[in-house]
């Protein structure tokens, strides 16, 4: 009696301080750790399940008996992106007799994850580890479950945090979106100019190894656009969520808007110069302009009338009033911004007021030659030159200085001639992605230059611009997707968009496309297996220039692959048995079986292999059988 009330003691004491939970030795193998799902309908690829493989398997079960009670212990989960060191607790206290648990949210669907289970004894004891499960990224996953990916919860939320285009690149014939790489399956990109259109203006199936991050949109100038985006975790485009951007303007064409501003009158009796700029309020894409009205005589610059957007109304100026010796010209400048941003400025007219038996200063090229006049009312004891300078390059103000090293080459001139050799100028270092102007300049005690006159000099780099290399990136039985080499400047010139042309060999169709800077060069629509040559061409953007078009590519040889074999069904038809003439054969319904007429599945095509014919008389039966299944059609024998 003494010995059992001691056990009993030791066993409520045992009971008290808790047992220690020890895992199976085949534990991991009873989970399931990876994105929570919803049958065959949904795959949520931010929320974490946890759950026992077995159907009516318990947590508990993943114990050695004895210790694996409802209060023996609880399951918590960790969690940890891939590469990082610290682990999150994201669940705890969980009861071992659930048999699942799917309620830790906010995965990332594009990170790959580190799952930790953990056993935590109620009482004091060692906690059991599970060994690490990985999970994600959702990309990773069959194509059939990435049909069916969602977000359970959060969706817009996450999108919100990580989608966040932005405008760049606005010109008056485009403009571009970029953003980060996004976590996205599919991207719509919807446009609207007054209406939306009916389709999507691009349909984007986004890799998420090789993300797509940017997008240019020809456009018309000077009008305003909106951009929407229509965003799809799953690659079918089931679940779309809308992220709208704010509206874009595009630039003015610089022509269109110079021949608004060059509008003016000079009347030659009274020597009056009118002009009206009330008509530029017409361009909704200019948010500001200045103009300013200069005299410039022999490279000096006085400012004569100045005004803005803000003067509504026409202005004049008297010409006639002002002091002069030598012939001069009055010039309009004008500087402006655009609604998306860009400064820029342009010259909008020039009126030349000469006096008697002067002649004006000039200079051009013809030929190999450089020929220039030089004003006699210019200072006799100036020192002339002709310089080389890159357009667009800084250094001329209002007062028409141009410094010495601005300048890509300095000739100094005899006033007494009229021409120079234009091998003057080492052309071989001149830069291929910049134009040149040729400019008459006159050094003044400063040791700057006053401009006298510019002309247009071309880039004698662009008459040897090397052909680019095109070569095959890959191709499928209706496409073929190629890259562009720049050998003339390795990438250093700027791009508008190249020019691919595909002809099947033997004077077949031409498939000829235009590519962004930014895109893809995929040629589609093309037939499996045929030989098609492809060259291309780089258009690139030289400014103060506009845009140039290299010469066209060597051809290279493509062959487009075959069509793919479609995916082989094997149907097997039931085995009818094969009787003898002295037998009389049962009948056999289609999908039924001797054994008690219950459907032959696919799952059991594999037995009916192995038992083919075993029912039949002799091995004429056996092969018969045999032959049935390799023809894969349904085939009844009866031997008379």
């Amino acid at each position: 009696m003494w010995l059992l009330r001691t056990v009993l003691v030791l066993l409520v004491i045992y009971q008290a301080q808790g047992c220690q939970p020890e895992l199976k030795e085949d534990a991991a193998s009873l989970l399931t750790v990876g994105y929570d799902k919803q049958g065959s309908t949904a795959v949520y690829v931010d929320t974490l399940s946890v759950e026992m493989n077995g159907r009516k398997q318990k947590f508990s079960d993943l114990l050695k008996p004895g210790c694996n009670g409802r209060k023996s212990a609880t399951l918590a989960i960790e969690v940890r992106k891939e590469g990082t060191e610290d682990w999150k607790e994201k669940a705890k206290d969980i009861r071992i007799t659930r048999k699942n648990y799917d309620n830790v949210k906010d995965l990332d669907p594009c990170s790959k994850y580190e799952v930790r289970v953990l056993i935590k004894p109620t009482s004091d004891g060692e906690i059991r580890e599970l060994p690490i499960f990985p999970v994600g990224p959702f990309h990773k996953l069959d194509p059939e479950e990435k049909e069916i990916a969602q977000f359970k919860s959060g969706a817009e939320e996450y999108y919100t945090e990580h989608f966040k285009p932005e405008y760049t690149q606005v010109s008056d014939n485009s403009f571009t979106v970029q953003w980060e790489p996004v976590c996205a399956l599919v991207i719509n990109v919807w446009l609207k100019e007054g209406e939306w259109k009916d389709e999507p203006e691009k349909v984007i199936k986004n890799d998420i190894e090789n993300p797509t991050t940017e997008l240019t949109l020809d456009v018309e100038p000077c009008k305003q656009f909106e951009v929407m985006f229509e965003i799809s975790i799953d690659s079918e485009g089931n679940e779309l969520l809308e992220e709208y951007m704010p509206t874009v303007t595009t630039d003015p064409d610089k022509e269109d808007l110079s021949a608004i501003f060059s509008k003016h009158s000079y009347e030659n009796i009274t020597s009056v110069l009118k002009w009206d700029y009330t008509e530029i309020d017409e361009f909704a894409c200019i948010k500001s302009f200045s103009y300013k009205l200069v005299k410039d005589e022999n490279g000096e610059i006085v400012e004569l009338s100045e005004g803005n957007d803000k003067v509504h109304q026409a202005a004049e100026f008297s010409v006639g009033a002002l002091a002069a010796d030598c012939n001069f010209g009055v010039r309009m400048e004008v500087e402006y911004e655009t609604v998306a941003g860009q400064k820029d400025s342009l010259e909008a007219f020039e009126e030349h007021i000469h006096k008697k038996d002067q002649k004006d200063n000039a200079i051009s090229i013809n030929g190999s030659r450089i020929t220039y006049t030089i004003n006699p009312c210019v200072e006799p004891e100036s020192e002339i030159v002709i310089g080389l300078k890159e357009i667009g390059r800084e250094g001329k103000g209002l007062s028409g200085r141009t410094l010495e090293q601005n300048l890509e080459g300095i000739v100094k001139v005899d006033k007494s001639k009229t021409d120079i050799e234009r091998s003057s100028f080492d052309e071989t270092e001149l830069k291929p992605c910049v134009a040149y102007k040729i400019m008459l300049l006159r050094k003044t005690v400063d040791q700057d230059f006053k401009e006298l006159e510019t002309a247009e000099f071309e880039n004698p780099q662009w008459n040897s611009w090397k052909a680019p290399s095109v070569f095959e990136k890959e191709n499928t039985s209706t496409s073929i997707t190629l890259n562009i080499a720049d050998l003339e400047t390795e990438g250093e010139c700027l791009v508008s968009h190249y020019n691919i042309s595909c002809q099947a060999v033997g004077e077949g169709d031409t498939k000829q496309k235009m590519f962004h800077a930014n895109e893809e060069l995929k040629i589609d629509d093309l037939l499996p297996e045929t030989k098609y040559n492809c060259k291309g061409r780089i258009v690139h953007t030289i400014p103060g220039s506009g845009a140039f078009e290299t010469p066209w590519s060597d051809f290279v040889v493509i062959e487009t692959a075959p069509l793919p074999l479609p995916e082989e069904v094997s149907t097997f038809a039931p085995v009818t048995e094969v009787k003898s003439e002295d037998s009389t054969p049962a009948p056999v319904t289609e999908g039924e079986s001797e054994s008690g007429g219950e459907e032959t599945t696919e799952t059991d095509h594999e037995g009916a292999e192995m038992n083919i014919g075993l029912k039949s008389d002799g091995n004429l039966g056996t092969i018969l059988a045999l032959w049935q299944c390799l023809i894969i059609v349904p085939l009844t024998i009866t031997l008379n």
